[in-house]
């Protein structure tokens, strides 16, 4: 399957009407990924992975709610994400840039393991977390391995320690100039 970052670049004349808005619609090249990317962020298997591949890096993910997180998240315009990946350089798609990692993970386990990431033992994720960490995984087919990891963990940290309630279970008083009103920014 051709990933979204696989494709031709697009020409200026294209590029800026695809910035305009017609986007998805007058792409003639548009695979399942790049629509599943623009119409549901997470699929049930994306948000199984993300879940296990979140709670792996930051232990407690899952339960701090890592779906419902990154879910709000990619539906939220991209300048009032909180994501890690929007204080990068990336200028791709958010989504595609989660799904497409997270399929490189589990195509990863499958090569290495002969499981998927979600039938992996905890010992097994965590070797397998360092081998993406290291950055450059044999056959690597997402975005960049170190990139990928390093923004994953970061977002894991912002929902597990980066809320009152998480600020509390590490013994810390919390002390945010302004308090939100939600643990995270929500949509729906």
């Amino acid at each position: 399957m051709m990933r979204i970052h696989d494709q031709r670049p697009a020409s200026p004349a294209r590029r800026s009407l695809l910035k305009a808005g017609g986007g998805m619609a007058l792409m003639g090249a548009c695979t399942p990924l790049a629509l599943a990317a623009s119409e549901a962020p997470l699929t049930a298997g994306a948000s199984a992975l993300w879940e296990v591949w979140l709670d792996t890096l930051v232990p407690g993910a899952a339960q701090a709610g890592a779906v419902a997180y990154l879910d709000s998240q990619l539906r939220l315009p991209r300048d009032q994400r909180v994501l890690f990946l929007r204080y990068t350089d990336w200028s791709g798609s958010h989504a595609a840039f989660y799904l497409d990692g997270l399929a490189a993970v589990d195509r990863l386990s499958r090569a290495l393991h002969g499981q998927g990431l979600l039938e992996l033992s905890t010992q097994g994720r965590l070797a397998l977390a360092g081998q993406i960490a290291a950055g450059a995984p044999p056959d690597w087919q997402g975005p960049p391995a170190g990139l990928f990891h390093f923004v994953c963990k970061a977002d894991g940290a912002d929902l597990v320690f980066g809320t009152e309630r998480g600020i509390e279970r590490l013994g810390l008083a919390y002390r945010a100039h302004i308090a939100p009103t939600l643990p995270w920014p929500v949509v729906g």
